[in-house]
């Protein structure tokens, strides 16, 4: 599926924008696909919802729907398949997308052939022309802060939280209509990347308070992070005997 993908500076045969495709009135089966992942991107809880646990939009935090760097950007197809140490397994492009309802949505795996996953990966892949096979594209994932010398301060990051979060996040940090909620029992749950608090501070760092990117000092990023992340939400699924069962038998016809 991936092995198509461009090496070369893009040309006059670079794939149609997804604006450009969102006007048309008519699209054949391929991009039909393609413009159904981007909705399920940015409209998860309409498109996605049959899988789908909480309020979040998988653009919450795939910026720009995954085009914007340092925003965990999705023009990764060719780097998968990939060996995964959060599952311990080889992934294909398709598991890694599943897994992603399970953790990040809180929902339940869908299965590898639904219309979902097939149309995520149709966009993934759209948005990956250009991309040399094999290697990161630039931006990928978020940056990774250097070490400040200091532990997370929750208490800091509370202070943080109040006076730069919590008037699009809400004071109790729910979230308000078109903004994700960042704890409670509609947020992710504690086996999202989400909840790692260092990976979440390169999120913040890069990317947060819209229109003031980088403007947090790395340790303040580091501390809201932590402060964010001690709050209540769902438990991580992994520790359900059933899912890892679940999970298990999935991975032999992956």
């Amino acid at each position: 599926m991936f092995g198509l993908l461009a090496i070369e500076p893009l040309t006059a045969g670079t794939p149609v924008p997804i604006e450009e495709l969102l006007k048309r009135s008519y699209l054949d089966d391929y991009h039909s696909n393609v413009v159904f992942g981007y909705r399920i991107i940015t409209e998860t809880e309409r498109f996605g919802a049959r899988y789908s646990g909480n309020q979040l939009r998988c653009s919450n935090c795939h910026l720009n729907a995954g085009r914007k760097p340092d925003a965990i950007p999705l023009n990764v197809a060719g780097m998968y398949p990939k060996w995964r140490s959060k599952n311990g397994r080889r992934n294909g492009i398709g598991l890694r997308i599943r897994e992603c309802f399970v953790y990040s949505l809180d929902g339940i795996m869908p299965p590898e052939d639904s219309p979902e996953i097939l149309a995520v990966a149709a966009y993934i892949s759209h948005i990956s022309y250009g991309e040399m096979i094999g290697e990161a594209p630039p931006g990928r994932g978020v940056p990774t802060l250097p070490d400040t010398g200091y532990d997370p301060n929750p208490a800091n990051g509370k202070a943080i939280y109040d006076s730069k979060c919590a008037l699009c996040h809400g004071s109790d940090g729910h979230g308000i209509p078109g903004i994700p909620p960042l704890w409670g029992m509609d947020a992710y749950n504690k086996g999202a990347g989400m909840a790692n608090t260092k990976k979440a501070a390169g999120f913040i760092w890069a990317n947060m308070p819209l229109g003031q990117e980088r403007s947090l000092t790395h340790q303040d990023a580091l501390d809201v992070s932590a402060y964010i992340n001690m709050q209540i939400r769902p438990g991580d699924p992994r520790r359900s005997k059933m899912l890892k069962l679940f999970e298990s038998i999935s991975g032999l016809v992956e």
